[in-house]
């Protein structure tokens, strides 16, 4: 009886430190939106300070060690040049709020206000309420977390683009480009995936024009950026049509595509050693699966001249990892065969 009375008790404790945290972290967030609302009422402004050198290093150094001018001196360097960019604007401040809250709990929104006026005072304001939006938009997502991740792909994209416009108007446009490029260059591949069999270059020219749609003259820096990403996106999206070619025509269209997506000669000589490689690992790979069935048969375990010609198989196939095989099976585990995507693994 007493132990049920302290169990309830206990639950009921666990209970209320759970409700008083949830209310703390909502006063916290109601003080960050008081604060960002005092902030943008008052119209506080800071006199001129000199912001100093440049610290070493400061592409990793910790803002735990730096001076708000310090803090304001890095953003300058590293957004300065391009801070009429709204994509660039949210990298700057995505950039200080994720660090000031850990260093400032208590003021972070008071601080973000100095460091912006320091680093650029004719924007200042304007970036400010740019970082109340954000600040709206992130807890938008955290509070609608559960919701949003039942939604379909689809039904969770209109209802993100929904509030960055209710929150950002026209420059969500802007700020979120590459997001929406890339959805779209998802999208043709799905497309592409779907699509019967056959023609794999009509496909490759579908999915380049696409690119070129989308990304324009900044295709080349795209390219260079992530040409391993969207050459593996294109062959996952065309594995139906590798699966059913021969060992030699599968290897001749994977080096087409990825010369066609900007590979050099060089590269596309180790991408052809590599498919070599693969190739090999799994023919033995099967013939090994294959071997151990037909002497296993409708036994539960091996005779040990069986094991024998197992064993001489497994190093014969695998060299220096059969001794690795061997073992996990004495141990009673057995490799499952993964899932072969050409060109992928």
């Amino acid at each position: 009886m007493f132990q049920k009375k302290y169990l309830l008790y206990l639950s009921l404790v666990t209970l209320a430190i759970f409700f008083i945290s949830i209310l703390l972290y909502r006063n916290r967030d109601d003080a960050n939106t008081k604060a960002y609302k005092n902030l943008l009422e008052s119209n506080k402004t800071y006199a001129n300070r000199e912001l100093g050198e440049l610290p070493a290093n400061f592409e990793d150094i910790d803002f735990a060690n730096l001076t708000p001018e310090q803090i304001a001196r890095i953003m300058v360097e590293k957004y300065g040049k391009n801070i009429d960019n709204a994509r660039v604007q949210i990298a700057l401040l995505e950039e200080l709020m994720k660090d000031l809250p850990k260093l400032f709990p208590e003021n972070w929104v008071e601080k973000l206000h100095e460091i912006l006026h320091l680093a650029f005072p004719d924007r200042a304001l304007e970036l400010f309420r740019m970082s109340e939006k954000l600040y709206s938009y992130n807890k938008f997502r955290e509070n609608n977390m559960t919701r949003l991740g039942l939604m379909s792909d689809a039904d969770r994209r209109k209802e993100m683009w929904k509030e960055r416009y209710r929150l950002f108007g026209d420059k969500a446009d802007d700020i979120w480009a590459m997001e929406k490029k890339m959805q779209n260059v998802s999208d043709v591949l799905k497309r592409i995936e779907e699509s019967p069999v056959g023609n794999v270059d009509a496909k490759l020219n579908t999915f380049k024009s696409t690119l070129k749609e989308n990304f324009g003259k900044e295709l080349p820096q795209i390219l260079n950026k992530r040409q391993q990403t969207l050459t593996e996106g294109f062959v996952m999206s065309v594995q139906k049509d590798l699966k059913i070619m021969s060992y030699d025509a599968r290897k001749s269209t994977l080096r087409d595509i990825r010369e066609a997506m900007g590979m050099d000669a060089a590269a596309l000589n180790r991408w052809d050693a590599l498919e070599d490689e693969r190739e090999i690992r799994w023919q033995n790979q099967d013939k090994y699966i294959e071997l151990r069935k037909q002497l296993l048969g409708k036994k539960t375990s091996l005779s040990p001249e069986q094991e024998k010609e197992l064993d001489a198989a497994r190093t014969k196939l695998f060299g220096e990892e059969a001794e690795i095989i061997k073992n996990e099976e004495a141990s009673g585990y057995f490799r499952s065969p993964e899932e072969r995507n050409y060109g992928i693994n």
